[in-house]
């Protein structure tokens, strides 16, 4: 993959999670006693991570790609600043400096407005957990992860169509140490795992530099139209996913020889998926689909459109949404 299709590929899967957490937020960060429950743990890991000066050194895992990265992060004045770094082959680093992120590598460097870092890191931290429904949170004991005693909390699914979470989450500063993403069969599709994790106000020195640094050009995320209603939708989606924007969207580098596509947002707090609806080019199929760790990619022709589903939902979640949608865009119903 040559840089510039790389930076395309980054630019616009990144592009899909920033604009789902602006509209989902993460969870509030007000003072909290310590946690006795599983969601009162979730809860002060995501102000942990949030609100702490923390460095991690730490193995993320998708399928058989591993990549061994370090995290620093600050909060001086109320504002966020952070480092990410490969630590291992090509250099790539990002940037977190008071609401943009900041991309260095093998591609030509950009910035995106966010107040999080996406890419190459957990965003479990970011879930607001007392919004989530549709699973339940279960204390299964305490470990021993990266040297330090760590609480194990279950995030199951009340169904078979979501993925299923489990979580160690320190006892003492509320970081989180290891996190399992796990299909209905309980294979193990991404692991974070810290390997040293320490809280310390000397971090702050980061503050300094990355405040000083110059920041290559912010671009604009791909255009959108204001959200508007569109005259189609699922009739099922699984229980605790909800519609998030509804849109018309210019999808060029994403969907080859499509320049617009009508799109509709879907999330349950802790996993999203958006379905496109795009005009066919003259090449029909049944259905094509492919899966990297979490994402799921699943397409099929339906008269002259394509239905796409692009996100972390496993593949049978997405064959039954679009055989919903297939029904109904066949018969020609007419959608609320």
């Amino acid at each position: 993959m040559n840089a510039m299709k790389k930076q395309s590929v980054i630019f616009i899967i990144l592009s899909f999670f920033l604009s789902l957490f602006s509209v989902v937020g993460w969870a509030n960060q007000s003072a909290t006693p310590s946690p006795n429950t599983p969601l009162e743990y979730l809860t002060a890991m995501s102000k942990a991570h949030r609100t702490q000066n923390y460095e991690q050194l730490y193995l993320l895992q998708s399928g058989e790609n591993v990549k061994t990265l370090r995290y620093r992060h600050a909060n001086w004045q109320g504002k966020e600043y952070a480092q990410l770094l490969q630590l291992d082959a090509m250099r790539e680093e990002v940037i977190l400096r008071d609401g943009t992120v900041s991309y260095f590598g093998d591609f030509q460097p950009f910035s995106l407005q966010s107040s999080m870092v996406l890419d190459n890191y957990t965003s479990i931290i970011y879930a607001d957990f007392n919004q989530i429904e549709g699973y339940n949170f279960i204390d299964t004991g305490r470990e021993r992860v990266a040297d330090r005693i760590a609480k194990v909390i279950r995030i199951v699914p009340k169904d078979d169509f979501r993925y299923q979470y489990r979580l160690w989450i320190d006892e003492e500063n509320y970081l989180l140490l290891k996190s399992e993403l796990l299909d209905r069969d309980s294979v193990v599709l991404e692991e974070f795992r810290a390997v040293q994790s320490l809280v310390d106000d000397q971090l702050l020195y980061i503050v300094e530099p990355i405040t000083s640094l110059i920041l290559p050009t912010l671009v604009q995320t791909p255009e959108v139209s204001e959200q508007q209603h569109l005259d189609w939708h699922p009739d099922w989606i699984p229980n605790g996913f909800k519609a998030i924007s509804s849109n018309k969207v210019r999808l060029s580098e994403m969907f080859m020889n499509s320049e617009q596509a009508e799109s509709q947002l879907y999330s349950d707090g802790l996993f999203s998926f958006t379905i496109y609806l795009v005009e066919n080019k003259g090449f029909s199929f049944e259905e094509q689909f492919w899966r990297n760790g979490k994402m799921s990619v699943y397409s099929r022709t339906v008269g002259d459109k394509d239905l796409i589903i692009v996100g972390e939902i496993p593949l049978v979640t997405a064959r039954h949404i679009v055989q919903d949608l297939e029904r109904k865009l066949s018969s020609g119903e007419n959608k609320k």
